[in-house]
């Protein structure tokens, strides 16, 4: 039986021959090409209160992380890209209070050391986010969910901050490169590894199997695995992105400080 009549599936599909349209004008040689592709792609999947941009999270104090794709509250944070413009080729300073979910996008993950610096570039986009206002989930199980009256230590399906950032990596190709990461709080949540692979936090329970969390599990530790999806990473990965947004709530952004400190400079004739 395939969910929602082979959802996932139909997506993969789609996506794969999207891209290949796309390549067929602008081809990937450069990693802008690929973020632009991407955009076009997401511009399509998601629902349309979220904004998507290539640029910057910025925080209040001026604090700048990432340089690739942002999904934000289309809402309560307005971009300088003209509306009718559709080419993603100005980059954006986007507050980090309106910031969803972070994607580092490769056209090619085939050595270490290009893993590894996209792995970094989203766990510094995780430190900024996570320092914002915290908005608790009054929902969440500390000790994990209780079954059959028992308590169980894990998954814990979702975590404790309802406004808790979703970071992943994308890559056209892959080329079985080992993952190694830490395991902490700035780990990145997903990766989508060509069209056959994909890497989420899970962990081996015995008999139980393997398990996956759609958030990193502080308590927990869980570790990054790779996994073969054979021909449906891009439609997975897509739904799982999803799945984070769908959860995830953000607080308003108090203008407060930045209406003030444009009328402090403003009266006293800085720029």
């Amino acid at each position: 039986m395939k969910a929602y009549g082979g959802f996932v599936e139909c997506l993969s599909r789609k996506v794969l021959a999207r891209l290949s349209d796309i390549e067929a004008v602008f081809n990937f040689d450069f990693g802008d090409e690929f973020e632009v592709a991407v955009c076009r792609i997401l511009e399509d999947v998601l629902p349309a209160n979220y904004g998507i941009c290539r640029g910057f999270v910025v925080s209040e104090s001026g604090v700048t992380a990432g340089d690739d794709l942002i999904i934000f509250n289309r809402a309560t944070s307005p971009t300088l890209r003209a509306k009718g413009g559709l080419e993603y080729s100005v980059k954006e300073q986007i507050p980090s209070e309106s910031v969803y979910a972070y994607i580092e996008c490769k056209h090619s993950i085939d050595k270490a050391d290009t893993l590894s610096k996209a792995i970094s570039q989203a766990r510094n986009v995780k430190k900024l986010l996570l320092q914002r206002q915290a908005l608790q989930n009054k929902d969440y199980e500390e000790d994990g969910p209780v079954y059959e009256g028992k308590v169980r230590d894990w998954p814990r399906p979702l975590p404790p901050l309802k406004n808790q950032p979703f970071c992943m990596i994308i890559a056209r190709q892959y080329g079985n490169v080992p993952l190694d990461t830490e395991k902490d709080n700035l780990t990145p949540d997903l990766l989508v590894l060509g069209q056959d692979h994909l890497a989420i936090h899970s962990v081996v329970l015995g008999p139980d199997g393997i398990k996956g969390a759609l958030f990193f599990d502080a308590k927990h530790g869980t570790p990054l695995r790779i996994e073969k999806v054979c021909g449906t990473a891009w439609g997975v990965g897509l739904v799982t992105l999803l799945s984070a947004l769908s959860w995830i709530e953000l607080l308003p952004i108090d203008w407060t400080n930045t209406l003030n400190t444009a009328y402090f400079n403003a009266l006293n004739g800085r720029k």
